[in-house]
């Protein structure tokens, strides 16, 4: 008798928390590649360039995935709750859109999520990180940021990108001081990713049109962004890539190099491609290839440091 008692309650819980799981899974899983996978890459490069004990890692790797779970799935809260008419040309299978959860039920997800996120962080020792995200995050999605490209992208995706380097990079090392240099390679990949990132918008023109967003293509027209990005991604982006190199070895001793010159004729060839690809393919499948090349280009790039 007391399991036929108890037996339908566990059932309930686990069917709660598997509903919970799959819709917090339909509000993230368009950034798998761009957030969770690039998480995951610095957290292994930081265990690695820190000589950590194999046997730790299966737990700080658990620490490094609920934390990057929380860390887009915070994010991606706020900005489905502000993104509603647009997703419904962009994205229409996501969860608001669809009917899956309610705006009142995800603002209180909003809430809770952010308490554990907050929660999680502190005893990670990343609190303060943490509230530096959940600031940026807002101010992207609920106070205006994400309506003109450069807030957007020069201001937002790149202190977001510096935070996610610091945060994963202290789960792996954990109560150890991230140097200079290592900061410094942190800023100029995060600099270089957020000054990319108008690459994403070519292929979100309407909603972000319907939205009223003043993203790079809908501010200076589709071909002038076009020809803006290629010339960034042909000139200023390998240098800002070369400059997160040289943050880890003198210049000298990188051209000194021959898996140096590789790198960086390698880097060179990738950023071109990637600049013929924006002006050659011009339409919105075509320019999230093009934006998924980067991605995993920056997935690439991460472990790098481990390297140099």
């Amino acid at each position: 008798m007391p399991m036929l008692f108890f037996k339908p309650c566990k059932d309930t819980f686990l069917a709660i928390l598997g509903k919970e799981f799959i819709i917090a899974w339909r509000f993230i899983d368009n950034d798998l590649w761009d957030t969770i996978l690039p998480s995951l890459i610095i957290f292994m490069a930081a265990w690695i360039e820190g000589s950590k004990a194999w046997q730790e890692l299966p737990l700080f790797l658990l620490y490094s995935l609920l934390y990057a779970w929380l860390y887009i799935l915070t994010f991606c809260l706020s900005n489905q709750l502000a993104g509603i008419e647009e997703d419904r040309i962009n994205k229409p299978y996501r969860p608001l859109v669809t009917g899956l959860v309610t705006v009142k039920q995800t603002r209180y997800r909003l809430i809770a999520y952010n308490l554990i996120y907050l929660v999680i962080a502190y005893q990670l020792e990343i609190f303060w990180f943490s509230v530096a995200w959940i600031f940026v995050s807002l101010k992207l999605n609920l106070f205006g940021w994400s309506d003109h490209w450069a807030t957007k992208n020069l201001l937002g995706m790149t202190l977001g990108t510096v935070i996610l380097f610091n945060v994963q990079w202290r789960i792996a090392q954990l109560h150890q001081p991230i140097s200079g240099e290592t900061q410094l390679y942190f800023l100029f990949l995060s600099l270089w990713a957020g000054f990319a990132l108008p690459l994403q918008d070519m292929r979100d023109q309407d909603g972000d049109r319907k939205a009223g967003r003043k993203t790079l293509p809908i501010a200076l027209g589709d071909q002038k962004a076009r020809i803006v990005l290629a010339t960034h991604f042909s000139l200023l982006s390998p240098f800002l890539f070369l400059a997160a190199m040289l943050t880890q070895v003198p210049l000298p001793t990188l051209v000194g190099n021959v898996w140096g010159l590789i790198l960086l004729a390698l880097q060179v060839l990738i950023h071109l491609a990637i600049a013929y690809r924006i002006i050659k393919y011009r339409n919105a499948n075509s320019d999230h290839k093009t934006y998924l090349c980067y991605v995993f280009f920056f997935c690439a790039a991460i472990p790098m440091i481990c390297f140099l």
